[in-house]
């Protein structure tokens, strides 16, 4: 079992992973489950962060000499990783733990922890002999570890040293540590409840906010439109009263839509702001405008969102619901009609296009080498 912190594995490689199935390094309970095994079983533990790509050894003070000699080499270390990775892997797919033998004839345990399908790490202990080691099987381990060219004298003395747990007490510690796993999970699973009951609070509150915004913009808009009918009502020919009626509250829908772009504007919620029928309030629109209220506001929309895919970073399916669309595929839609080009090509464009203006820039000479010339 490997045993050095410094030991790294390849990070994972899932960025559309929340971060929050990434912290089981944070959970506080670790530090006492792991004081309780040990307590309880005199064995070491070592946890495997899987995003961390790091062993965490417990306790720091009982690491094995025996496997920190055989480590102190790159072929040595290089098996310690081999063992515990195959034997992880195998735990993996049977989802079970896995007792092993090392390369260096120790007897180990690896039990994988997963959480919503999501590898976050494993538990490793053992660093024993399960049984006190008879001549034959020690020549057997020397000869084994020739490879690494180690002091045959320190290696033997270190050998010595291992900890012999038999079977049956290795068997109740695995019960332990299964149990341990279990529970971890079992926490893992309540905080992440928690988060999730917090975002979906969080995102009410949002909705709610919105809507409260929406109700009191509306509102604005219909004192407007009265305030407006009171000024054309001066006017003493009717016909162009009518007319400058409509232009001033398609004026007014305008300015209200680029407002609220980002909110879930309806149609019939304009028209009754301006005191008007869906249908007459669509038709004034059109003949004002020149389009449909459902063209203006997708082109207002889409013009934000070009503005997002070239100044900011933002992932297209954030950029969704900031400027006011509902599903990802109608906004992939709407935009490759207006733009006749998909969003992820767009921005990959313009970004390209950027990139390249700015390595044309002239590069402005520096301050010292102004004096030099």
């Amino acid at each position: 079992m490997a045993t050095q912190s410094e030991v790294t594995w390849k990070k994972s490689e899932d960025a559309s992973s929340e971060k929050y199935l990434s912290s089981l390094k944070d959970l506080s309970i670790l530090d006492e489950v792991r004081h309780i095994f040990y307590q309880t079983t005199g064995l070491v533990l070592s946890f495997l962060y899987t995003d961390e790509g790091m062993y965490d050894f417990y306790p720091q003070y009982e690491k094995n000499h025996y496997c920190e000699l055989i480590q102190s080499t790159p072929e040595g270390l290089s098996r310690c990783l081999k063992s515990d990775n195959d034997a992880l892997k195998k735990a993996n797919v049977t989802g079970e733990y896995c007792v092993y033998t090392c390369h260096a004839g120790l007897a180990n345990v690896v039990i994988p922890l997963k959480f919503k399908g999501r590898e976050l790490g494993a538990i490793f202990t053992g660093q024993i002999f399960s049984e006190e080691l008879t001549s034959r099987q020690l020549d057997e381990i020397v000869s084994s570890l020739e490879p690494l060219k180690l002091n045959k004298k320190t290696l033997l003395q270190e050998i010595r040293q291992v900890k012999v747990f038999h079977e049956d007490k290795l068997l109740m510690a695995i019960k332990l540590i299964n149990f341990m796993a279990h529970y971890i999970l079992a926490v893992k699973e309540e905080l992440f409840l928690r988060n999730e009951v917090h975002k979906k609070e969080q995102k009410i509150l949002t909705y709610e906010n919105e809507q409260m915004r929406l109700k009191n913009d509306l509102q604005q808009l219909s004192i407007l439109v009265l305030k407006d009918k009171v000024v054309t009502t001066t006017d003493s020919n009717s016909m162009l009263e009518a007319n400058m009626q409509k232009s001033t509250i398609v004026k007014r829908a305008q300015e209200f839509i680029r407002k609220n772009f980002n909110l879930q504007l309806t149609l019939s919620d304009v028209a009754n702001a301006v005191y008007l029928s869906p249908n007459y309030f669509s038709t004034i629109f059109k003949e004002i405008s020149g389009e449909n209220f459902s063209t203006y506001l997708n082109s207002i929309r889409i013009e934000k969102a070009k503005r997002l895919l070239v100044e900011t970073a933002i992932p297209i399916k954030q950029i969704v619901p900031m400027t006011g669309f509902k599903d990802y595929n109608y906004f992939n839609r709407v935009f490759k009609n207006m733009v006749k080009t998909p969003p992820a090509t767009f921005r990959q464009i313009h970004v390209t296009r950027i990139s390249t203006l700015m390595t044309q820039l002239p590069v402005q000479p520096s301050t010292d080498d102004t004096f030099k010339s």
